[in-house]
This record gives C-alpha cells, sequence and structure tokens, in this order.
C-alpha cells in the first residue's frame, strides 16, 4: 500500500506540482520538499556510541517503554552538544527534521526515525516531527499509530500554508485506513471516512487553491462510493494543474460512473 508527502505539501506549495519520495498509502508527504531545500546544512551530531534499539520507535518509544539512566544522561549530553553547536534547541531541531525529511525521501525508514527522535529531544514541540513520526510509521502500513502523531502536528502546527498540507495529507490517511477496515468494522469506517472529509474541507477552507487536497478528496471519494461528488474534485483538481491521476483510478472511476459533461 502506497501513500505519502502523500503527493501533497510543501512541495506543491513551492512548485505547484507535487512528487512522491517516501511511499506510504498513496503520495509524499509534505514537508519533506521544503526540508530538503536546505540542503543538508549541518552534518547530524553523534548521538550516542551503541544504537539503541528504541531509536526507531517514535520518541523512544515512551511514555510506553522507560529510558534507562544512562540513555537519560546520554540524551542530556546531547542537548547539551547540540545547542552549543546550533545556537538553539529550536534550531537544532529543525535541522534535524531536515534530516529526517532527506531520510524519508530516500526510504531510509531507521536513519529518518532517529534524526526526528533527536529533533523531538531538542524541540517537543516541533510539528514537523511528529509529522515525520506519522509520515515513517504510514510508509509501514501502521496507519493508525501514525494517525496519533499527524493528530498531534496537526494541534502543534503554526504555520498556515503547511496547515494547509497537512490536513491534506490527514484526510488521505483517515481515508486510506477507512479502506482497509473489514466489513465487520462498518462503523468505524463511516468514522474515518468523516474525519477523512473533515480534514479535507477544512484543508479547503484555508486554501481552495490547494490542488493536491482536490485531487486526494476524489480519491478518497471513490472508496466512499461517493461517485458523482469524486467527478466533481476530479474537475477542480484538473482545473488547479494537480498531480495527474492514476489512468487506473479514472477507469475504475469511470466504469462506476461515467464522467459527466
Amino acid at each position: 500500500m502506497q501513500l505519502s508527502e502523500i503527493g501533497s505539501g510543501v512541495n506543491a506549495l513551492m512548485t505547484g506540482k507535487t512528487s512522491c519520495a517516501c511511499k506510504t498509502v498513496r503520495r509524499s508527504f509534505s514537508i519533506g520538499a521544503l526540508f530538503l531545500s536546505l540542503q543538508f546544512l549541518f552534518t547530524a551530531p553523534a548521538f550516542c556510541a551503541d544504537a539503541d534499539p528504541t531509536d526507531t520507535l517514535p520518541m523512544f518509544g515512551q511514555p510506553k517503554i522507560n529510558r534507562s539512566e544512562d540513555l537519560k544522561k546520554s540524551d542530556e549530553a546531547f542537548i547539551r552538544d547540540s545547542t552549543l553547536r546550533f545556537g538553539t534547541r529550536q534550531a537544532g531541531s529543525s535541522t534535524l527534521a531536515t534530516q529526517g525529511w532527506a531520510a524519508v525521501r530516500a526510504a531510509q525508514d531507521d536513519v529518518a526515525m532517529r534524526r526526528f527522535n533527536q529533533a523531538w529531544l531538542l524541540n517537543p514541540k516541533n510539528y514537523s516531527v511528529f509529522w515525520g513520526f506519522g509520515a515513517v510509521l504510514s510508509g509501514k502500513g501502521k496507519l493508525s499509530e501514525a494517525l496519533d502523531y499527524l493528530e498531534t502536528a496537526r494541534e502543534l502546527v503554526n504555520d498556515p500554508k503547511q496547515r494547509v498540507a497537512l490536513l491534506c495529507d490527514l484526510g488521505a490517511v483517515h481515508s486510506a485506513y477507512a479502506a482497509r477496515l473489514p466489513a465487520d468494522r462498518q462503523l468505524e469506517r463511516a468514522q474515518q471516512f468523516v474525519l477523512a472529509n473533515n480534514r479535507f474541507t477544512e484543508s479547503l477552507e484555508n486554501d481552495p487553491t490547494f490542488a493536491q487536497s482536490w485531487r486526494e478528496w476524489a480519491i478518497s471519494l471513490y472508496d466512499q462510493e461517493r461517485y458523482s461528488e469524486a467527478w466533481i474534485r476530479v474537475k477542480k483538481a484538473r482545473e488547479l494543474n494537480a498531480e495527474p491521476f492514476p489512468s487506473e483510478f479514472l477507469k475504475k472511476l469511470s466504469a462506476k460512473m461515467p464522467e459527466p459533461n
């Protein structure tokens, strides 16, 4: 299953086009393209001599997994060293998140998670870190877990343009999760589709010209068997020069309902 910058996001905001880096449900997670433009301004500082298994879990597996005293001391040393190196904890967090997104785009999930964890240590309120956690987990098919982190990112995001892209990604992940649910979980499926529609609506209320939200909403509405509404979104996405729809998707939609004139 494939989704990711989920094809939307900052890349679209910056260029008017979309491209995938990490593959998760349908497209690529958004913010990575913007971070990539910083072009590895710094190499990541060393974290600890011996990699810990929790390095590749969001937030080092906390709060479920307790951090040992040795690791806590290592964390404190890392924070001190990084603050000296980057000037502020926030600057260090932004730089490491940049590298995390570059790793996402290179399909280096473990590297990405380590960088996002380092960025989280420096700034636990960095919304791009939680967005990154969601990207990596989505890439692994862990959509329910991914949604928790993406919703946290939604609560923290303070950049209006990034919020538009994040809401689009959230809508796509809610929709993909709903589409995967078995028949005996119809109520939860319906609830997830409602959340998807709410996120797409909010994204477009913030920026009705954000083409990728129209595109992803069309795909979601097909999964909801709302074919006439899907065609409306297809038309709008095309008008805004969104990334072309997969030909297979358009064939399936046309089989359910011919494209209106």
